[in-house]
């Protein structure tokens, strides 16, 4: 795969390739006309998620000032992303929990009213700019970025430290995980899929060189993510229900009650896998 660590590659020169493949590519799909603007926000947010997770393992070769800003870049242009992409992941949200309530007469019912409420919602989104115009700047953008890594300056690091490269990410996951067990709210159970989200990226780049990066251990982490991306946008989803004061109550109620019993449905799933993971891990790590 293009965006792994080769076998016997540098850590900086092999890092430095895939940011560049990243951007690249992302500016390419960025610019697809041929290609549905939701698909290439969805497509193109993915990847800047990923090359921001292996951007975090440059840190310590890195101007920490360059670091800094080159994260805050990543995140601003993700957010802008999001703006366009809302309205869609709610409208997914509500399709899938309309085919786990099949045959609740209730949510049944008030099933109509909401999938209208959302599709009204296309068209109050604000944006600062229409999405194709938006995609052509991040592509742009994505092509200016990836040319300013050609010039990265480095601090080299040694050879025997790149099995150390995931060790951050292992603890800002494990550190995240101890949140959520002191106090289950719906914000730390997000910088958990966060965090999870980056190792799993992180641990994709390493695949070839850490133990800890694992196939198996991989695919957990990509399953916990997955996971918990689905209690985000099932909460999201309940909030926004919430203040649709056009829809009759009853219909608000029964939906939030449908979408809080699924959220909290897979809390407990979402605890039990997270904790097996960090127990691989730590197993994994002991190994070396």
């Amino acid at each position: 795969m293009m965006y792994r660590l080769k076998h016997h590659e540098a850590f900086e020169p092999g890092l430095q390739r895939v940011m560049l493949a990243l951007l690249l590519q992302a500016s390419g799909e960025a610019a697809a006309d041929d290609t549905p603007e939701t698909s290439r926000i969805h497509v193109v947010r993915k990847r800047l998620k990923r090359a921001r997770a292996i951007h975090k393992l440059a840190r310590p070769a890195l101007d920490e000032a360059r670091y800094r800003r080159e994260q805050a870049w990543f995140r601003d242009r993700g957010r802008r992303l999001s703006q366009a992409r809302d309205v869609d992941v709610l409208l997914e949200t509500y399709l899938r929990l309309a085919r786990r309530s099949a045959g609740i007469t209730e949510a049944d019912e008030a099933g109509e009213p909401v999938r209208s409420a959302l599709h009204g919602l296309r068209y109050e989104t604000h944006l600062d700019s229409p999405p194709s115009r938006l995609l052509g700047e991040v592509a742009e953008e994505l092509m200016v970025n990836a040319r300013e890594w050609d010039t990265v300056s480095w601090v080299p690091t040694q050879a025997h430290l790149i099995r150390d490269t995931l060790t951050p990410g292992i603890g800002r996951y494990a550190s995240a995980l101890d949140d959520v067990e002191s106090g289950q709210t719906v914000e730390r159970f997000h910088t958990l899929r966060k965090r999870v989200k980056d190792l799993g990226y992180q641990m994709d780049f390493m695949a070839k060189r850490v133990p800890a990066a694992g196939k198996r251990l991989r695919r957990r982490a990509d399953r916990l993510g997955e996971l918990l991306g689905w209690h985000h946008d099932v909460w999201v989803f309940a909030d926004r229900v919430a203040t649709m004061e056009e829809l009759p109550a009853v219909v608000r109620h029964s939906w939030q009650r449908l979408a809080e019993a699924e959220g909290k449905r897979v809390e407990q799933r979402a605890l039990a896998k997270a904790d097996n993971l960090r127990r691989a891990i730590a197993r994994k790590v002991g190994e070396r």
